[in-house]
């Protein structure tokens, strides 16, 4: 213990951010429409708790329990309930439930029209990402790495599936990914899974990040940030201290890799796959190739949320409660606004309106002027 703590304090301190980069004189500018509280947000825990975002509603959650669901176009509450739940999951809206995972290791579905619990479901371990929901069934990935599948309408367990979790990891997961009759699952150890719906049986394993760290800590390559599937066949997934990966759903191999760090959700538009990396980096990865279009570093040592496609701009978020509006096109700032005073945490798009969440369980929704 002597040991690593001295060789922390001799490490190298974290650089300084640079100023912000100046606005064009065109700057695009946003404007809120609403803003809600939630609780007290992540309460200075380490989880991943981000909003859904569904057609008619927005449900968040914050760490000590208070699970909301509000109208998506105004942001007035449809319900509020302080659940008594440690929430460590982050909600999940779909078919007319909303669910979340806990540190008690259940699984929790509430009804969307008045918030009444409908069941709850003991997984053993923590769930520490939202779970995927379909018309019959709800799938989630515990902490102890193991997947399970549910009866949609009473959480009867249908299958499990088990995935390697490594000694060291960051205690965190990927949700799982619903389509066409199959589960995507992204793993601890770097693999990508796809599994039928029905049994659970594995189609096929992809081995999607890897590094050759000498240590157990640069080992790691978790990834975190959840899955995205493009055009029914692309599947991209990155991955902590390793890489960006494209994979093909229908062969069930990889098509190219791009040697990355994110713990962050990814986004794509105009051709590429945006990432925000470990650095506070922005990059654009060729979806056809896995070629670097182009990189943003003025944000760099900046911690900086998920990027986000608003219109035909990149957003991403900041530690200071700032958002940054880039091109799509080259990475150029083409805008910066203000969100709040505390560090966001997540950024989400739905029918060109920005949402943005902060770690004290305020929600904002914005459009462009």
């Amino acid at each position: 213990m002597l040991a690593v703590l001295a060789a922390c304090s001799s490490a190298p301190s974290k650089p300084e951010p640079k100023d912000y980069p100046g606005l064009p004189a065109d700057a695009v500018r946003l404007q809120r429409l609403w803003k809600v509280s939630v609780g007290d947000g992540l309460d200075k825990d380490h989880v991943r708790l981000a909003p859904a975002v569904t057609e008619q509603h927005v449900a968040a959650a914050s760490r000590d329990g208070v699970l909301l669901l509000a109208g998506r176009d105004d942001g007035k509450p449809v319900w509020k309930r302080e659940t008594g739940l440690a929430i460590t999951a982050s909600p999940a809206a779909a078919y007319g439930s909303v669910l979340v995972g806990t540190a008690k290791g259940e699984l929790v579905a509430f009804a969307q029209a008045d918030g009444k619990e409908l069941w709850r479901s003991t997984l053993g371990a923590p769930a520490m990402a939202a779970p995927a929901i379909s018309a019959d069934m709800v799938v989630t990935l515990t902490a102890d790495g193991i997947v399970h599948a549910l009866a949609r309408e009473s959480g009867e367990v249908r299958w499990t599936y088990n995935t390697l979790v490594p000694p060291l990891s960051l205690h965190a997961n990927a949700s799982p990914l619903i389509a066409e009759g199959r589960v995507f699952v992204a793993t601890s150890s770097g693999k990508v899974a796809a599994l039928d719906l029905a049994t659970g049986a594995e189609q096929w394993e992809v081995r999607a990040a890897s590094n050759n760290g000498r240590s157990e800590l640069e080992r790691m390559n978790d990834i975190v940030a959840n899955l995205l599937l493009v055009d029914r066949n692309e599947l991209y997934s990155v991955g902590y201290q390793s890489q960006l990966t494209f994979t093909d759903v229908d062969a069930g191999r990889r098509r190219w890799q791009y040697d990355t760090s994110s713990v962050n959700d990814i986004a794509e538009g105009l051709g590429n796959v945006y990432v925000t990396d470990v650095d506070g980096n922005v990059l654009a990865v060729d979806r056809d190739s896995g070629d670097l279009a182009w990189k943003q570093p003025d944000f760099a040592w900046r911690v900086l949320t998920n990027p986000v496609v608003l219109s035909n701009l990149v957003v991403v978020g900041d530690d200071e409660g700032r958002v940054h509006l880039l091109a799509q096109s080259d990475g150029a700032v083409r805008g910066r606004a203000r969100i709040g005073g505390k560090p966001l945490v997540t950024l989400a798009v739905r029918d060109d309106v920005l949402y943005a969440w902060d770690v004290k369980g305020r929600l904002t929704a914005w459009k462009l002027r």
